[in-house]
């Protein structure tokens, strides 16, 4: 389990990033991890097309809370197209792919997920965030 929970890992799920409502939210999205019962709700603002301020709260998990803090922290100041890259990029990367140096570097803090992949069944967690992210862009408005 040592390898599972890294330093980084543990300091976002004491202490998530990105934990105070959104004064004017533009989108909004929920996930849950039907298996084990985590959820993740997000708050987005934008502000000239970029996501100016970012919400989350995730329950559950060490691994939910913390991959989903890092991710409000990437998401901030990029648009609903980078966005997408991003969280496609990311999921590729949990789901084993390698990839180039220059997507790697798109998921920036995201990179100290790589030890859940050891633990397939954690990998959900892992990824819920993204989810929710997904959920409130679908649903954007700008």
């Amino acid at each position: 389990m040592e390898k599972l929970y890294n330093e980084e890992i543990l300091k976002h799920a004491k202490t998530p990033q990105f934990a105070s409502k959104v004064k004017k939210i533009a989108a909004s999205g929920h996930a849950v991890n039907q298996f084990c019962g985590d959820e993740v709700d997000v708050e987005l603002s934008f502000s000239k097309g970029v996501i100016n301020d970012v919400y989350i709260n995730s329950k559950g998990c060490s691994i939910n809370i913390a991959s989903s803090s890092l991710m409000a922290g990437e998401i901030k100041n990029l648009d609903p197209k980078q966005v997408a890259t991003l969280i496609n990029n990311y999921k590729s990367f949990m789901d084993g792919k390698t990839l180039e140096s220059k997507y790697k570097k798109n998921i920036g803090s995201l990179e100290v997920m790589e030890s859940v992949k050891a633990f397939p069944i954690r990998i959900k967690c892992a990824v819920l965030g993204t989810l929710a992210v997904e959920d409130a862009i679908s649903r954007l408005r700008i």
